[in-house]
């Protein structure tokens, strides 16, 4: 209880101290009409009211001034907590569609693989707008090796090509080193190459993917899905694109076609490593 009257004082200590000496002011005035000196007295009372106007707009003020002074730090604190929060949030979400793209990779690699696949993040890459060559967060200590496939939850991003204990370093599909052979989704007797070294065909984005049919008469269209054959380093059926354009060749000997990739290689963070199964 005293607690209590004592915080009470304490926070509302300006007003007590003017309606007490209010109060004093109002007893004395009337004490001095009782003895018939209120006129005279009126005067001293308007100049001692006058006199201590001041210090007590004052005290109110400065209360006034630290209650306001700390509503607003409570506001600021109370702000700063609501959009930490926010970005956590907003973290958590990004984590969270990562780790549902990654869950979903995993449909890619079941059945395809002699050891789990490997999780890491993209630590460094290239300059320039579009994954070329990164490194990756995992080396020969977490079980990649030279030619681990690469991929998230898009589609295949690349291949390992040189392993640390502790790091990576990869190429992605759209490096000039990293061939891919591939077949149709819906037609697995069309197969082909995708490499960027066909110097017969011009692309219009850096993120597109050069190839050819290995059957110039394949029924090949615009809108197809590509996905990794059997041929070459790749397991089957990792999902690669879907073709763009398709150009006829002048001789009449390949057909050529232009893929764009599922995986956004402006964006790639976290990843997947696998080995392929050893069939031997």
């Amino acid at each position: 209880m005293i607690s209590k009257i004592l915080k009470f004082i304490s926070k509302y200590k300006g007003q007590i101290v003017f309606f007490v000496i209010l109060l004093s002011l109002v007893a004395v005035l009337i004490n001095s009409v009782k003895n018939d000196r209120a006129p005279k007295f009126n005067l001293s009372l308007m100049n001692v009211l006058g006199g201590l106007s001041e210090p007590i707009a004052n005290i109110k003020n400065g209360i006034t001034g630290e209650n306001d002074s700390s509503e607003i730090e409570k506001l600021k604190k109370e702000n700063e907590n609501l959009r930490q929060e926010l970005i956590t949030a907003q973290l958590n979400r990004n984590q969270l569609d990562d780790l549902n793209a990654l869950k979903a990779s995993l449909g890619y690699v079941e059945d395809k693989t002699s050891e789990p696949p490997i999780s890491a993040k993209v630590i460094a890459k290239n300059d320039g707008i579009y994954l070329k060559s990164f490194t990756i967060s995992a080396g020969s200590a977490n079980g990649v090796k030279k030619d681990s496939i690469v991929i998230n939850g898009q589609g295949l991003i690349g291949r390992v090509y040189n392993v640390a204990q502790n790091y990576s370093k990869a190429v992605s599909i759209i490096d000039q080193d990293s061939p891919v052979s591939f077949q149709i989704l819906d037609s697995s007797s069309d197969t082909g190459m995708l490499s960027q070294d066909s110097s017969n065909i011009k692309i219009e984005k850096e993120s597109y993917i050069k190839g050819y049919m290995f059957n110039i008469n394949s029924l090949v269209k615009v809108g197809d899905t590509v996905v990794t054959s059997s041929l070459g380093l790749y397991p089957e059926g990792i999902p690669i694109g879907k073709i763009v354009q398709i150009v006829p060749d002048e001789k009449n000997l390949l057909k050529y076609v232009v893929v764009e990739p599922f995986v956004n290689l402006k964006k790639v963070n976290d990843v997947l490593i696998f080995n392929k199964k050893n069939l031997d």
